[in-house]
C-alpha cells in the first residue's frame, strides 16, 4: 500500500541505503508520527501547570522521558482499512488539505478540488486525495458548488479521519502562548546546541520560529539571538510567534543566510536547520522527489555550510540538522565540513541512532523512534 506513495527511483534508493528497513520507514512515513509532541514554554508556565490546563481542556497530555520541557499526545487510528470502500459521494481535496484531513483536521473550502455535483448540506461524504485515497469520512456543511466556489469556511465536517491528531491552535493555552508545536527531533537540536546568555548565537533559516523560540527559552530570555530568514511573508508570520511565546532576545533579518560573512559578525555557536528535501516528514501521502532533486539540494546546502563556517569564530560550534533522510545531504555534508577543518562533537542528549558510517552523528528513524526522519551532527570550529 506505501509504495505507490513513493517514485520508483526513490524507493531504490531507499533499499540501498536502509536494506530490508526500507519497507518499514516507507510504511512508518505514509502515516502520521505515532508520538505528537509540544514544547512547553517555560518563559511562561511549567510542564506540570500546562498539564493540568490541557487536561482541562479536554486533552490527555503525557510527559515526554528524555526532556523536561517536552508533552506529547498519542495518535488515535487507524480508524478504517487501506481497502475500505464506503461507497458514499465523493469530495476530493488538494494534496495539503488531504494531508490535514488525513490527521483529523476539518476540510475547508478552499482545499476542495472537486465535489460529486449531487452533494447537498447534510449528506455523508468520503474525502480522498488527488490521487484517490481515503483520508476521512464527514458531512457536508455546504452543497458541491459552493464547496468549489467558495473561499472561505468548512466544506465538511470530518467525523471519521483515517487518524486523529489534537487540534491545538482554538486552545485558550496556545493562544496564551504556554506551548509551541514541536516535533521531538526538533527540540532536541537546540539541547544540543546548548546556548548560554554569554554567547551570540545565529539562527541561519530561522522561520517559522520552533528552534529560535526553544533556544531563547533555553537562555531565559537574555544574550542574543539572530535569525534570518530569506522570507519576509515567514519573518512576519514569526514575528507574531515569537510575541505570541514572550520571546525578547532574538533580532530578525531579513536575507540570505548565503549572505552571512557580509554581516562581519563572529559568532559563538550557528544553528543551520538547513533547507533540505523534507523526506523524513510525516505524513507523506505521496512523494515527488527523486535522488536528483536530493543531489541538488545537497549541493545548494554547502553553499550556507561555507556561509557558516566563515561566520564562526574559532572554536565556535555549528549544529546542522536536517529533516531528512538521504545520506547526501546528512553525513556526506557533514564529511565535507570536516574536510574544511571542523571536528565532529559528542552530543550532550543522544536519543536517536547513530549516523551512517559517523557514531556523533544522531539520526531519528520514523520506524523505530516513532518520530519525524531527522539528523543532527555538532561540529566544532578548531
Amino acid at each position: 500500500m506505501y509504495e505507490e506513495a513513493f517514485p520508483p527511483e526513490l524507493r531504490e534508493y531507499y533499499q540501498k541505503l536502509f536494506g530490508s528497513e526500507a519497507k518499514e520507514i516507507m510504511a512508518s512515513l505514509r502515516t502520521p508520527v505515532e508520538k505528537y509532541y509540544i514544547r512547553v514554554n517555560t518563559l511562561k508556565t511549567s510542564r506540570s501547570k500546562l498539564m493540568s490546563i490541557l487536561r482541562k481542556e479536554g486533552l490527555k497530555p503525557k510527559r515526554s522521558p528524555y526532556l523536561k520541557e517536552g508533552i506529547y499526545f498519542e495518535r488515535e487510528g487507524p480508524n478504517f482499512p487501506d481497502d475500505y470502500e464506503p461507497g458514499l459521494p465523493v469530495v476530493r481535496a488538494n494534496k495539503f488539505a488531504a494531508e490535514s484531513v488525513y490527521q483529523g483536521a476539518m476540510l475547508y473550502a478552499p482545499g476542495v478540488l472537486q465535489a460529486d455535483k449531487k452533494i447537498k448540506p447534510g449528506d455523508e461524504v468520503e474525502i480522498r486525495d488527488p490521487k484517490g485515497l481515503l483520508v476521512g469520512i464527514g458531512i457536508a456543511k455546504m452543497s458541491a458548488k459552493e464547496m468549489i466556489t467558495s473561499t472561505r469556511g468548512i466544506a465538511v465536517e470530518v467525523t471519521l479521519p483515517k487518524f486523529k491528531l489534537p487540534s491545538l491552535s482554538e486552545l485558550e493555552s496556545f493562544k496564551e502562548g504556554l506551548f509551541y508545536a514541536q516535533s521531538l527531533p526538533s527540540m532536541v537540536v537546540a539541547r544540543v546546541l546548548e546556548p548560554s546568555e554569554e554567547e551570540l548565537i545565529v539562527d541561519m533559516a530561522a522561520a517559522p520560529g520552533g528552534k529560535t523560540s526553544h533556544i531563547a527559552q533555553l537562555m531565559e530570555n537574555r544574550g542574543e539571538i539572530i535569525a534570518i530568514d530569506k522570507s519576509k511573508n515567514r519573518l512576519r508570520k514569526m514575528e507574531e510567534e515569537l510575541k505570541r511565546l514572550g520571546v525578547k532576545n532574538v533580532k530578525l533579518l531579513h536575507m540570505d543566510s548565503r549572505k552571512l560573512p557580509e554581516l562581519g559578525i563572529e559568532a559563538d555557536k550557528i544553528l543551520l536547520d538547513a533547507p533540505c528535501t523534507a523526506l523524513g516528514i510525516r505524513p507523506k501521502l505521496w512523494e515527488s522527489r527523486t535522488p536528483k532533486d536530493i543531489e541538488a539540494t545537497a549541493r545548494y546546502q554547502r553553499h550556507f555550510i561555507n556561509a557558516a563556517i566563515k561566520s564562526l569564530k574559532k572554536g565556535g560550534i555549528l549544529v546542522y540538522s536536517t529533516c531528512t533522510l538521504s545520506y547526501e545531504e546528512n553525513e556526506a555534508n557533514v564529511r565535507y565540513m570536516v574536510h574544511k577543518g571542523l571536528k565532529l562533537e559528542e552530543q550532550s542528549l543522544f536519543i536517536g541512532s547513530a549516523g551512517i558510517d559517523m557514531d556523533e552523528a544522531q539520526r531519528f528513524y520514523p520506524h523505530k523512534h516513532l518520530t519525524q526522519g531527522f539528523f543532527i551532527a555538532k561540529l566544532r570550529k578548531v
